[in-house]
């Protein structure tokens, strides 16, 4: 009897063998024996997102109530999913997980084998996309690797891109790259006068990064200009800084057949230099540059923050004299000034100068009001909360005031009016002790300058 209920046992029919065993009554009185589902030996589990939403659940689970669990997620199919022993330790908080991630895309897939990690699919939305990139980045669980991550931006139609050197020499980048990585190359090429508007989006021309690698050098000697790709063609246009900047253009052209690739090519002709006589050119190295400086107050009455930096848009024209604004109209600027900046609605990308998605609206409404009084020098500054090291926020509000000059010239705002200032921890106006208070001293405050 007992070899017999100790096949019993090992074959899975416990519950049989001791009713068998001890009558009916002794068993309803003894202990249910749980006994665990098969061990597994290559443990995984899989997690896909289909375009209707529906979660399709397939591999191993641990435990009948994580199974039970899991299938509470809406749109979830655990039909595929088996019982079995042996999961890594990280099972319960990878599944966890992965399917935060996957609340985060329009489709994909999450996989967990062993104690490895992989993710793809397309974002459902652009905060998603970015806030996917750095979560992949920082909140792996620990004790799992992350061996694949290719999440891929929400697609986009018509695809769009624009480089655009001013005539005051800032450059504009806007419309979409596929990738984070991409933005802060080019930026990085394009060098410190740059800003962007750039989104994120798929569905790129073939070769996108290949021919932006190709442009940029050609793009450097534009003295304006623009590389632009509309309707699915490349343009590549602007006033050279030379004549003999214009021939380079049109020999790389020539050379890497870009035209027979559909670049298109609009060069105008540079400006001619006026010839300069010895005699001129011996005053002109004799005669140093003025250099133009805001005044500083003294030393008796300095304030102990930094000073605020102060860069000009453009270096204002020998023009005729801005027509004079009324009083009345003054203040009205003001008014819809600081009414707008008082919403705080101009935000950056973390700890950079790049303006974040939604910018766009109100930097409009603040351009068409800085318009209705032509004659008013403009404020732009930059403050940060206290995070970090001092100089390091002060260089941060300078930058952030800047690109927020260059999207407001962009918007037809005239370059000599506008004035970059970073005030950086200076001048908060809320605690920074909390979250709340950090908020409002990251703001960016446009006013008509006295």
């Amino acid at each position: 009897m007992k070899r017999h209920l100790r096949h019993l046992v090992t074959s899975g029919t416990i519950a049989l063998a001791l009713a068998l065993s001890y009558g009916p009554a002794s068993f309803a009185q003894s202990s249910v024996v749980a006994v665990p589902p098969p061990h597994v030996s290559d443990y995984w589990v899989s997690i896909s997102r289909q375009p209707g939403g529906t979660l399709v659940l397939d591999g191993y689970a641990p435990s009948a109530a994580l199974r039970d669990a899991l299938g509470q997620r809406a749109g979830a199919d655990i039909s595929w999913l088996k019982l079995g022993s042996g999961a890594p330790a990280g099972y319960d908080a990878a599944a966890a997980f992965g399917l935060d991630v996957l609340d985060r895309l329009s489709e994909g897939r999450f996989a967990l084998r062993g104690s490895v990690l992989s993710v793809s699919g397309v974002a459902a939305t652009q905060a998603d996309f970015i806030t996917l990139h750095q979560t992949l980045a920082t909140q792996v669980p620990s004790g799992l690797i992350l061996a694949k991550a290719e999440i891929s931006a929400p697609r986009v139609e018509p695809y769009a891109f624009s480089l655009r050197r001013q005539p005051n020499g800032n450059v504009l980048l806007s419309g979409y790259v596929p990738n984070p990585e991409l933005e802060q190359r080019l930026l990085l090429a394009v060098g410190a006068r740059a800003s962007s508007t750039l989104r994120f989006g798929s569905g790129e021309p073939l070769n996108f990064e290949a021919s932006l690698d190709k442009i940029l050098p050609l793009f450097a000697l534009l003295k304006q200009g623009e590389v632009k790709l509309e309707g699915g063609a490349w343009l590549f246009s602007g006033t050279p800084l030379t004549s003999a900047d214009a021939e380079s253009i049109r020999a790389t052209f020539a050379r890497d057949r870009l035209s027979e690739a559909g670049w298109g090519l609009a060069l105008a002709a540079p400006a001619p230099s006026a010839p300069t006589t010895p005699e001129q050119t011996q005053i002109a190295a004799a005669t140093p540059e003025p250099v133009v400086t805001e005044p500083t107050p003294s030393k008796e009455t300095a304030p102990a923050e930094p000073e605020p930096v102060t860069a000009p848009a453009a270096e204002p024209a020998q023009t005729n004299p801005a027509p004079a604004v009324s009083p009345e109209t003054l203040d009205q600027c003001r008014t819809s000034l600081a009414a707008l900046s008082a919403q705080n609605g101009i935000l950056f990308r973390s700890g950079a100068a790049v303006l974040a998605e939604g910018a766009e609206t109100i930097l409009a409404s603040i351009a068409e009001a800085i318009n209705h009084c032509p004659g008013a020098a403009i404020d732009v500054a930059g403050h940060t909360d206290s995070d970090g090291e001092a100089s390091a926020n002060l260089a941060l509000s300078v930058a952030r005031a800047e690109a927020v000059v260059a999207a407001l010239i962009n918007l037809g705002v005239g370059a000599e009016r506008l004035y970059a200032i970073g005030y950086g921890e200076s001048q908060p106006v809320a605690d920074n002790a909390t979250a709340a208070g950090k908020a409002q001293n990251r703001r960016i405050v446009v006013s008509v300058r006295d």
